[in-house]
């Protein structure tokens, strides 16, 4: 935290204005962040902290969202069911249509291969983001119309996963050019966005496992509060 602040206030001398600070989510950047001063928490969520250069700038902290998405997938295969005010998230679901593609769907939209190993294999961060991603919602939407008795309550793994990707869509937004919600913050795009983060924190502060333990205050927390403190960012 000294040396991010010492490197801050050296880019200010040379005429450079830090906005913004982009971690990763390991335990010494969560470590580095409250010795920032920054708070992680649901109840009290603080994402700025002080310009070391200017008493009246405050500098916003972000995680790096391939990370948290990792750490979002981590969590759902560790508990198997999350459950939510909109219904239960199921990993089995996930793991049957993977299973499903590589038997019956040759000739529907294409889940991405690499989700071949979901089962028994630890996924890298690039499959994380093929996992909670538009297709895998849509896929599962069109097995649950066609009435297939594994996915006839699928409806909240379809939320879940819909809502993790489009958070990941806006903070992983590259350039002014991106459509949807991969495209800037600007003051047409700004409902639709707020929307969505205005959604996430509603549900992720009811998330709870198949015990009712709330997950946000357990050990797994990180990657869901990492989402909410980059939507106050």
């Amino acid at each position: 935290a000294q040396l991010l602040r010492l490197t801050i206030g050296k880019l200010s001398d040379i005429g450079i204005t830090v906005l913004a600070v982009t971690s990763d989510v390991t335990a010494h950047s969560v470590q580095m962040a409250k010795a920032l001063g920054i708070l992680i928490d649901g109840d009290n969520m603080k994402c700025t902290f002080q310009h070391p250069s200017s008493s009246s700038q405050q500098i916003a902290y972000f995680f790096d969202s391939c990370h948290l998405l990792r750490l979002i997938r981590n969590a759902f295969q560790n508990f198997q069911s999350i459950q939510f005010i909109n219904g239960t998230a199921h990993w089995q679901h996930l793991v049957e249509l993977v299973a499903l593609e590589e038997q019956e769907l040759s000739n529907m939209e294409r889940i991405p291969g690499k989700l071949a190993n979901l089962k028994n294999h630890v996924l890298k961060v690039n499959c994380a983001a093929q996992l909670f991603s538009e297709s895998v919602a849509s896929a599962l939407e069109c097995l649950l119309s066609l009435g297939l008795p594994r996915f006839q309550n699928c409806i909240g793994t379809i939320h879940f996963v819909r809502l993790v990707n489009n958070l990941f869509d806006i903070f992983n937004s590259r350039n002014c050019y991106g459509k949807g919600l991969k495209g800037p913050l600007w003051p047409e795009t700004y409902s639709k966005i707020n929307h969505v983060l205005i959604e996430a924190k509603t549900i992720f502060v009811t998330l709870s496992d198949t015990s009712n333990n709330q997950i946000i205050k357990g050990k797994r927390k990180l990657g869901f509060l990492g989402f909410l403190l980059n939507a106050e960012s």
